[in-house]
């Protein structure tokens, strides 16, 4: 890919800043002066623009610990703040997009990534991608609730597919679903005659937060982007 165009698609700089940044010997591709504007870049090559350091990546894969009040969209919505505003440290930010959607007061695991063509693979409705999430409940689960939750509830004009629990505590549980519906979690609980009061997304498939903290991103490693693409 050509350095202006690849550097534009970051929103950081615009394709007249970065061309008088060029032209002024201000960008380096592995430590060496970009001279030109339609320099080609390869996978993994170091980039330095006004001495701020960017690796070329052609997909980026991010998992961000959300917390509370901000929105799943790319714009602040009403008086809630972008998920985009906790990477502001990270070079990729514009270039990446949310692959399931958490609604504003539900937390922890987002899964980010440039790659479209996985995006719409694990979207998918046939593909079975399993999502486990931390419920609490405003009142006691029964067995007979638990096992209605796994086999199905009807939420709408929709009979949910087989989900799997663990149970915690009496109103805590750790509920594995495949689907992507609209409030589903929560309309699940109604469905129970019960009511939602905590909701956090533990896991997307293999895909933990592990000890990363609260309003805080990391990069996939190798063998977690090796198990999202395989």
């Amino acid at each position: 890919m050509r350095i202006d165009k690849y550097l534009a698609n970051l929103w950081i700089w615009s394709r007249k800043e970065i061309n008088k940044l060029i032209k002024e010997w201000w960008v380096f591709i592995n430590n060496e002066i970009c001279k030109k504007s339609e320099e080609k870049i390869k996978f993994n090559d170091e980039i330095s623009v006004n001495w701020e350091k960017i690796i070329y990546k052609e997909f980026i894969y991010i998992a961000l610990n959300k917390p509370q009040n901000y929105v799943s969209s790319n714009k602040d919505e009403a008086h809630y703040k972008s998920y985009k505003e906790l990477l502001k440290d990270c070079p990729y930010a514009n270039l990446v997009e949310i692959v399931w959607r958490l609604d504003v007061d539900t937390t922890w695991l987002l899964l980010l990534t440039n790659n479209w063509d996985l995006i719409h693979k694990l979207i998918h409705p046939n593909k079975d991608i399993f999502k486990t999430y931390y419920v609490e409940a405003k009142n006691s689960l029964s067995e007979l609730d638990l096992k209605s939750l796994e086999n199905w509830v009807k939420i709408d004009d929709f009979i949910t597919k087989k989900a799997y629990i663990k149970r915690l505590w009496e109103n805590k549980i750790e509920l594995s679903i495949s689907e992507w519906k609209f409030h589903q979690i929560k309309k699940m609980l109604i469905a129970v005659n019960n009511e939602v009061t905590k909701l956090h997304r533990k896991s997307i498939w293999k895909i933990e937060l592990l000890d990363l903290a609260e309003w805080k991103w990391r990069y996939l490693s190798d063998n977690e982007i090796k198990i999202v693409i395989s």
